[in-house]
């Protein structure tokens, strides 16, 4: 009854379509996120919601 379903519509390709994005965009950042090359300029981020506003750049 599914197949059948699917098989009298169009738009199946369309979630296809829209979970290969998503994949491909979530693999992207993932892969951006553990990156070890960018491990000082995270660790940087990380402070600066607990960085005083002294105006003064300590990077």
């Amino acid at each position: 009854m599914f197949k059948e379903l699917l098989s009298s519509t169009s738009l199946f390709s369309l979630p296809v379509i829209a979970t290969c994005i998503f994949v491909t965009f979530f693999v992207a950042v993932l892969i951006r996120v553990a990156q070890r090359a960018r491990r000082a300029e995270y660790d940087h981020m990380s402070t600066l919601p607990l960085d005083d506003d002294t105006g003064e750049r300590s990077r």
